[in-house]
């Protein structure tokens, strides 16, 4: 968690599993890993299959593997915000799932006041 006298950074909310996150930095998180990804992937396929080499396939792979844990990471923090366990981001994941896990985080309002996982998110910096 962003505990007191340790600053809140993108670092922290993308690549750290504890703490609290509201619903506004996790929908901004996903963007950023939904364009970054598709960045990549115009990257890779606007190349000619001359021009295809293994590095783009390993560009391609490395930033899959970097936004999928990100995503588990920030869903872990909003499960958090609502007062569950980061174990059910793991539905994030399995197909069947994902897409309403996703939606209900996106929706479901942070509990206002502390719990296991620290102040709420908007009580970090005070």
């Amino acid at each position: 968690m962003s505990g007191p006298g340790r600053e809140t950074t993108v670092g922290w909310a993308l690549f750290l599993w504890d703490g609290r996150i509201g619903r506004r930095i996790f929908i901004l998180g996903t963007l950023f890993w939904m364009m970054t990804n598709a960045a990549v992937i115009a990257f890779v396929t606007g190349q000619s299959d001359e021009q295809v080499a293994p590095g783009f396939l390993s560009l391609f792979l490395a930033s899959a593997s970097l936004s999928l844990l990100s995503l588990l990471m920030l869903g872990t923090k909003r499960l958090h915000d609502i007062g569950m366990p980061g174990v059910v981001a793991a539905l994030l994941i399995m197909p069947a799932f994902s897409l309403i896990i996703f939606f209900a985080l996106c929706v479901w309002p942070s509990v206002e006041d502390d719990n296991r996982y620290g102040p709420g998110p908007d009580m970090r910096s005070t």
